[in-house]
């Protein structure tokens, strides 16, 4: 838990996802929607090529004509379809002859693009694609290029979270720049650019979700389109296990090699602190590939949960989520009731979903590079609490595996011959 998995340079989270919690594979919903108060449904999709046109349409009525060419918006569109999401509405889910009802526009920015965007040298009329990521490939900042949502702000971010995926958005900051006076009044008129009520047409600005904000929006309940045949996106099995041999143990070092050393730049000694065998690994797998870890350390009246890890490629799936709450399964059976841990102040919302709060504790902690903040929960109990009272022979089964015979009960069955 300490580091996480994200590197130095990530930005704060804004969005905890709906029950992310995001995905199986990247917990994206297939045009996400929910049934609107005045009794139609709303979603949001990539738009087609005749969606792209009404949306350049409304961008043109709505902003005027100095904005980019609508070749360079398909130019864009065509090299990473993360940039571009219809808001309609039609009459019921079945989402039949539905009618745009608004639009959001990025620039998918990559490490390159971030760089010019804070040298103030990305040209938003023709943005150089060598500052966009790949499909694929997770986005250091979203750049907000436009949007025109007429009374479907709030509704549309949520449902764009989803149609995205609720992990990649949590945790990519969302920047923009004010080019017009409606824009400049609408983000004064945002609870989520509220710290910008001195802003003037060219300024930038950041958007930042309002915890109550998140809290609803975990709980939205969507409705997924159809996904056309064939387009059903795959999803890799998901597995967490309690470590138990050397070859999975080294997996676990190699995880934390590549995320905390290599990618955070954390030296050796302060990540291997000679606490990895005091007390237990687990170990997530996608596809039956190692992508995720987190140590657990038991002490008296509770269990400390830290170094959670997950390699890049794995991050927009529910991996981090499975490896957590396996870990807390343990826990439970073995009958601690309170847990702790240390955490980066901006991945508090993370480990809010699994019930820790922030500590009252007014003690600054600074260790590795990072400033950490102290949270503490409370663990539900198990029904059936491993105790000294449980049966001997469950007491000397592997750890974890506490439910199904070990080689030990097949010995039992062996009359004792020992001593001679």
């Amino acid at each position: 838990m300490d580091k996480y998995e994200t590197a130095k340079s990530a930005s704060p989270n804004r969005y905890a996802d709906s029950g992310e919690v995001p995905q199986n594979t990247v917990d994206r919903a297939f045009e996400p929607g929910i049934a609107a108060p005045d009794g139609t449904f709303v979603f949001v999709k990539n738009p087609s090529d005749a969606g792209l046109a009404d949306i350049y349409e409304m961008l043109v009525k709505e902003l005027g004509t100095n904005v980019a060419p609508f070749e360079v918006l398909k130019s864009v569109y065509r090299y990473n379809p993360l940039s571009f999401w219809g808001i309609y509405r039609s009459a019921d889910e079945r989402r039949t002859a539905p009618a745009l009802g608004g639009f959001f526009a990025y620039l998918p920015l990559n490490e390159a693009g971030n760089a010019a965007l804070k040298a103030e040298k990305l040209d938003g009329r023709n943005p150089n694609l060598a500052f966009l990521s790949k499909p694929g490939e997770d986005p250091v900042t979203l750049y907000l290029w436009a949007m025109v949502t007429p009374g479907l702000g709030n509704v549309g971010f949520a449902l764009n979270a989803r149609a995205m995926g609720p992990d990649l958005f949590e945790r990519t900051p969302i920047v923009g720049w004010i080019s017009t006076q409606s824009a400049l009044d609408a983000v004064k008129r945002s609870s989520k650019t509220k710290e910008y009520a001195d802003a003037k047409i060219g300024s930038t600005f950041a958007i930042t979700f309002p915890e109550h904000y998140r809290a609803q929006m975990r709980t939205m309940p969507i409705i997924e389109g159809k996904r056309p045949s064939g387009r059903k996106a795959s999803r890799p099995k998901l597995e967490a296990l309690l470590v138990s041999t050397p070859d999975q143990m080294a997996k676990v070092l190699a995880i934390r090699a590549s995320v905390f050393m290599i990618e955070q730049n954390c030296p050796y000694d302060e990540e291997f602190d000679g606490n990895d065998y005091a007390g237990a690994h687990v170990l997530g797998l996608v596809g039956g590939e190692p992508a995720a870890v987190m140590r657990i350390r038991y002490f008296a009246q509770f269990v400390k949960l830290e170094r959670l890890a997950v390699l890049p490629r794995y991050r927009r799936t529910l991996i981090a989520k499975q490896v957590v709450e396996h870990g807390l399964d343990i826990c439970r059976r073995k009958g601690y009731r309170k847990m702790y841990g240390q955490s980066q102040t901006r991945l508090v919302s993370f480990w809010q979903r699994f019930g820790f709060k922030q500590m009252t504790k007014d003690k600054r902690l600074v260790f590795s590079d990072h400033e950490y903040v102290e949270i503490a929960g409370e663990i539900a109990p198990h029904h059936d609490p491993i105790t000294m009272d449980s049966d001997p022979l469950v007491l000397i089964r592997p750890e974890g595996d506490w439910d199904k015979p070990g080689v030990l009960d097949l010995s039992a069955a062996r009359p004792p011959t020992n001593p001679h």
